[in-house]
């Protein structure tokens, strides 16, 4: 009855904290976590932002690209001169005799002017347009890498979240069979202080340890929840949750740590960029040359739309200008100064960061190693207590033995479980922290 009773409870508040209002929602069901990992890769929004961060550095690429390349624009227009302006001449032009100082007013030009032309312009050397394109393709691929650390980092929260869950659901069922082991104990308690034999105090004892034991039990499966709810969140998804796995199933094979951190991936591309950058400022000390070609074509008449008679004025050109900075007040200088002590900055910052996440490999693996040995000594120690605990239940219903030793034996036992799940939670967060180190998120990214 009782059991029936725990699996009740059980069934009732995950139901109620999963929203068994809302019917409509699908159920999602994750077997392992490699199948929350390809669910986050296209549904969670710090990776889905990165990826579209990525998409919006490439156009910057081929648009830094594109200047390079020559450009050609073509024109039309039509001007409808309602008014010509008159212009004084002096009159000696026309009529020698005139008297000096007069003047003649004429009027120049025609009331309809059509035209069409076309310009080409191309910078065939521009050293700043060449090395702005390369850093603008250097911060492409710095977006690039920029999806492999948000990846990287979205994946150690899901890593967190999905073994909290694991644990939760594996404290639910040690807490089920100790809700169940109180239950009896008070029962036994209850008749024998019925009987006479036992004291209220022990029998007090007794309905303390079980109503202890519901608390856990009712906490666990409170965190459950909210555990479900986090990984909802994470996941950006309303669907509910349902994970299938057990702590024990993940099982590394191989802790060598041979792919690059992300973050050094990031440093790297990092002093490229600072590379191209000191060569575009470098470049404003450098000449240029350019090109341009225009050819443009006049019609003018005094009828609307009529060209038979209209007056033809054509008139094209071609340039080669050469622009060579001489002086500017040594700002271009500074300005290349500036970035060789930017470039020295990201350097020591590679070098730092090299450094550091070599050392967190190293610390990583030595507390997977240690808290798999923990992990092994903590099992044998629940094991050997549960025997001991057998026989206190075996020397407690035998009368052979009161009440207080009982209940030591089982806190003892409860010690040891929790010892054994604080040192699971411990062991398997850390083969978490080794598989996703093991990730190329470089090849993965591809």
């Amino acid at each position: 009855m009782n059991r029936i009773l725990i699996l009740f409870l059980v069934t009732l508040s995950t139901t109620f904290a999963f929203g068994q209002s809302n019917e409509a929602y699908a159920q999602i069901q994750f077997q392992s976590f490699q199948e929350v990992l390809n669910y986050a890769d296209k549904h969670a929004i710090h990776i889905q932002s990165a990826i579209i961060g990525e998409q919006m550095a490439n156009a910057g690429s081929k648009e830094a690209k594109s200047y390079l390349y020559p450009s050609v624009n073509a024109s039309a227009g039509y001007n409808n001169n309602l008014t010509l302006q008159p212009t004084l001449i002096p009159a000696t032009i026309f009529n020698p005799a005139a008297p000096e100082g007069s003047f003649d007013e004429l009027t120049f030009g025609q009331q309809h002017m059509y035209s069409a032309g076309i310009q080409t312009q191309w910078n065939i050397l521009n050293f700043q347009k060449k090395f702005a394109s390369q850093t603008a393709d250097i911060v492409a691929k710095q977006s690039a890498v920029n999806t492999q650390k948000s990846k990287y980092n979205t994946y150690n929260i899901l890593a967190s979240t999905y073994y909290s869950i694991l644990l939760t659901q594996e404290s639910i069922r040690i807490f089920e069979e100790n809700v169940q082991v109180s239950e009896s104990i008070y029962n036994s308690t209850k008749e024998k202080y019925q009987k006479g034999i036992l004291s209220e105090v022990e029998l007090n004892a007794a309905e303390i340890k079980q109503l202890q034991n519901r608390k856990k039990l009712n906490q666990a499966i409170t965190n459950l929840s909210r555990f479900y709810t986090q990984l909802q969140s994470q996941l950006n998804t309303n669907e509910q949750i349902i994970v299938s796995d057990r702590p024990q199933n993940f099982i590394l094979t191989d802790t060598t740590l041979q792919a690059t951190h992300p973050e050094i991936n990031w440093q790297e591309i990092e002093v490229n960029k600072y590379e191209s950058v000191l060569k575009q400022k470098k470049a404003l000390l450098l000449p240029n040359i350019s090109m341009a070609y225009q050819y443009n074509y006049n019609w003018a008449s005094n009828e609307f739309m009529s060209f038979s008679n209209a007056n033809k004025l054509p008139q094209q050109f071609f340039g080669v200008k050469l622009n060579i900075p001489v002086f500017s007040g040594f700002s271009s200088r500074e300005k290349i100064n500036q970035s060789e002590w930017e470039l020295q900055q990201r350097q020591m910052q590679l070098e730092n960061t090299k450094l550091v996440k070599q050392k967190e490999d190293e610390i990583l693996l030595l507390d997977l190693k240690q808290y798999s040995k923990e992990l092994s000594d903590n099992i044998k120690i629940m094991e050997l207590t549960e025997k001991n605990d057998v026989h206190a239940v075996n020397l407690y219903e035998s009368g052979i033995t009161g009440l207080n030793n009982r209940l030591d034996k089982y806190e003892d036992l409860l010690n040891a479980q929790n010892t054994y799940l604080q040192s699971l939670a411990a062991f398997t967060l850390a083969q978490y922290k080794v598989y996703i180190r093991q990730i190329d998120f470089r090849s993965n990214n591809k």
